[in-house]
């Protein structure tokens, strides 16, 4: 029997929410049913090209989700035990967008000319003031992406127009990947790379805040300043949370 990899997640993330399971622990969950998931298509399904294709499909349609559910359940234990951080919050560009978030709007768009946009936006970390709305902060904007062909540029482009202003150049990206083409590997065999570093390792390593990789097989020896694995989004936001 192949268990519903859709009902399966939901409850990993319904636990890490109810508080049954740590959120710094919620991707470890879900990577272990991965193994489950794909040796029983493999078993069952035998015809089938890629059984760990149709799991980076699925998670794929998910991956923000995933993303912003565990954020977001951090962030409800960090209130528990530190009470300035109340106003802290994970919204949706569609929840920003909305009228009633029309603050945080303003303080992310990007000026052009009489126009404002918001950044190629997933997630945003917001510090909202609900006694004077306007002193709300942007702490930082996550982008969640399972591949990065010709995605890299568009979040150092964003990076470079929130720097070009004094409203927006203190909001930090970050970037959570599941780096399905091994971009952030170190691999010196590869000759179209610069010491062992793709193209797109060395741009975004060098334009964004942070790079957190969610694949169980990314060594720690290919780690960097800002290129990490991914439970270790937690360890920096929580000094992010003590500056406050």
């Amino acid at each position: 029997m192949i268990t519903d990899p859709k009902q399966k997640v939901r409850e990993i993330i319904k636990k890490v929410e109810e508080g049954e399971i740590d959120p710094k622990d919620g991707w470890d969950e879900i990577k272990r049913f991965k193994d489950e998931y794909v040796s029983n298509l493999i078993k069952h399904y035998p015809h089938l090209k890629s059984a760990e294709q149709s799991w980076h499909s699925f998670i794929g349609n998910k991956f923000e989700s995933i993303v912003g559910s565990l954020i977001s359940a951090y962030i409800r234990n960090a209130k528990k035990s530190n009470p300035t951080l109340i106003g802290l919050a994970v919204l949706t560009k569609n929840e920003i967008k909305k009228k009633k978030n029309e603050v945080i709007f303003r303080k992310l768009a990007v000026r052009y000319g009489k126009y404002l946009l918001l950044p190629d936006t997933d997630l945003v970390i917001v510090d909202i003031n609900p006694t004077n709305p306007w002193n709300s902060t942007i702490v930082a904007i996550i982008s969640c992406k399972t591949s990065l062909r010709e995605r890299i540029a568009q979040a150092c482009y964003w990076k470079l127009k929130l720097l070009s202003s004094d409203v927006t150049k203190n909001i930090k990206i970050f970037l959570a990947t599941v780096d399905h083409d091994s971009d952030f590997d170190i691999d010196f065999t590869k000759r179209e790379r610069i010491d062992g570093k793709s193209r797109d390792r060395i741009i975004s390593e060098y334009e964004l805040d942070g790079i957190y990789i969610m694949r169980e097989d990314f060594k720690e020896e290919w780690e960097s300043s800002k290129v990490k694995r991914y439970e270790k989004i937690f360890d920096n936001l929580s000094v992010m949370f003590k500056k406050k």
